[in-house]
């Protein structure tokens, strides 16, 4: 016969504690491009964000808020920051911004990504730099998330040239002490392991190279709120409730 605990309620297993990076944190703006805005739906890494957030911490009540344009630039995002980001008042803004940045620069006959329709490192550095410092002014707490990977092929002009864009990232992230989550470790990490296992070349964690599927926006989210101090352990503790809402969804 299986036995009920009797142990009185405070002796029960407290919940996980909330991070640093997530104290006093009730509303969280997620700024990006279309694999921002794309992150919304069941499954996104968006939607996941918000889901795991409100399964462990219950009692802050954090609000998730899509602030994810398609095909928008660090020039674009800036235009619009004060209305999509500030003008809510966000107490932590996550920053994605650099994958059109490089990606559209390639356009019209452009292989070496120098087109007009490209930002340059040197602009894109002010731009997010601007954002960052404007967000902390404003009291907000800032995570920048490196760009993720332009078509599957690691070698590709487009990825090498990222690299820069991502030292970038890196650097003002130092400079603000602000948190940066590195989405190429474990992107490539993967794409190369899928690759070495199973000889194929097709998309692995992308639609078209570019946009996530399933399992991209899975690794973004779970690195997104590894990032954020939460710990792999805690994060399981809710993935099947998390699960449910995902398949009541569909």
């Amino acid at each position: 016969m299986m036995l009920l605990s009797t142990a009185p309620a405070s002796q029960k297993q407290a919940p996980f504690k909330t991070p640093r990076l997530l104290e006093g944190v009730h509303r969280v703006v997620c700024l990006g491009d279309s694999i921002t805005q794309g992150g919304e739906g069941p499954g996104g890494y968006v939607w996941l964000v918000r889901h795991y957030l409100k399964a462990l911490y219950p009692e802050q009540n954090i609000e998730t808020i899509n602030a994810g344009i398609s095909g928008h630039k660090s020039n674009d995002m800036l235009a619009r920051y004060k209305r999509d980001v500030l003008d809510k008042k966000p107490d932590l803004v996550t920053i994605s911004v650099g994958v059109n940045d490089v990606w559209h620069g390639f356009y019209d006959g452009h292989p070496k990504g120098d087109g007009p329709r490209g930002i340059s490192v040197e602009d894109y550095t002010k731009n997010v730099d601007t954002m960052v410092s404007q967000a902390q002014e404003a009291g907000a707490k800032v995570v920048i998330l490196s760009t993720t990977v332009i078509y599957e092929n690691l070698n590709s002009p487009e990825n090498r040239k990222a690299e820069k864009y991502n030292e970038a990232l890196r650097e003002i992230a130092r400079n603000h002490r602000c948190e940066f989550v590195d989405f190429q470790r474990p992107f490539r990490s993967l794409i190369n392991t899928y690759r070495n296992v199973t000889g194929g070349h097709d998309n692995f964690l992308t639609g078209d190279g570019v946009h996530m599927n399933a399992e991209g926006n899975k690794v973004m989210a779970h690195t997104i709120l590894t990032g954020l101090g939460i710990s792999a352990k805690a994060q399981e503790s809710v993935q099947t409730e998390v699960a449910k809402q995902q398949n009541a969804r569909r």
